[in-house]
């Protein structure tokens, strides 16, 4: 009897002292009446009642989906966006401190732009002028600081195009050794820092770069010495969400024309769905005169 109460009373103990490391590790969230803070009413702009309801609706869905994704950039710790009722947004960010640069950043209008996509031909030969200006302007420390994670491919090792063109075909023969020096040789951050963190893309237009290297490419395409020897028609951007191939995970770097051909002010209406004979996305929009 003694012993059964024993056992209890430690296991009582055990988890009291759990949750009492387990409260003081986390703490409590102070809200906004108690660190201070930012409240925004935001609200459909239609002076002329130009909207149905459902456009309002619409307007502040997309709104909603748009004020998350830039209140992640603010690093704030359990932010309130509320809807309420059809037409206003409630957004409440507790502790924050530069309120002009989330003000700035909340209320950042986008700008629709179309450009075309080119084939990577279009800038394949200036690659190795990218890797030389960034061995010119950077030192090998700084290269390591940007996150270079380029090294060489270890024989049986499958590569992205592997995955992509082969169904990840192992049985093919290994290269000689002559060939894996040179690979070796090629592939030295030293020596190809943005072209080694490059594979072959997916879709035409596109590189495809691992998720981690994403930041490593941005910090090389952001010097100024890189800007300069692209061609001057030619502009490389991401696109935002990642694509999984095998068991990693990477984002496509579109090669495109730097100037856009048509902007969203040329942009009538515009609805996403999806197409029924293929079900993939689509939207249809339509364009006014100008467009």
């Amino acid at each position: 009897m003694l012993s059964s109460l024993r056992g209890r009373l430690a296991l009582i103990l055990v988890v009291v002292a759990i949750s009492g490391w387990q409260l003081y590790s986390d703490g409590l969230k102070q809200g906004l009446d108690l660190q201070g803070g930012m409240h925004l009413v935001l609200e459909v702009d239609d002076p002329d009642s130009t909207l149905t309801t459902e456009a309002r609706a619409d307007a502040i869905d997309r709104a909603e989906r748009i004020i998350r994704t830039r209140v992640d950039e603010l690093g704030v710790e359990e932010p309130l966006i509320q809807k309420v009722g059809s037409e206003r947004l409630i957004v409440e960010l507790a502790g924050i401190r530069d309120e002009e640069r989330a003000k700035s950043i909340l209320n950042e209008a986008a700008f629709l732009e179309f450009k075309l996509v080119l084939p990577t031909t279009e800038v394949e030969p200036t690659l190795s002028r990218l890797d030389r200006a960034i061995v010119a302007t950077l030192s090998e420390d700084e290269i390591a600081r940007l996150g270079q994670r380029a090294a060489p491919v270890t024989p049986g090792q499958r590569t992205i195009e592997d995955l992509l063109f082969t169904g990840g075909d192992t049985s093919r023969p290994a290269d000689s050794a002559a060939t894996q020096a040179e690979d070796t040789v090629s592939t030295r951050p030293t020596a190809r820092p943005f072209t080694a963190l490059l594979n072959t893309g997916d879709v035409e237009g596109s590189y495809l770069v691992a998720t981690e290297d994403v930041e490593s490419i941005q910090s090389f395409l952001a010097l100024g010495e890189v800007q300069r020897a692209l061609p001057r028609d030619v502009s490389l951007t991401f696109e935002t969400q990642p694509v999984g191939v095998g068991v990693r995970t990477y984002r496509r770097l579109y090669v495109l024309e730097k100037d856009a051909f048509m902007t969203g002010e040329a942009l009538q209406s515009a609805i996403a769905g999806r197409d029924p004979q293929f079900n993939q996305s689509q939207v249809q929009f339509e364009l006014n005169r100008a467009g």
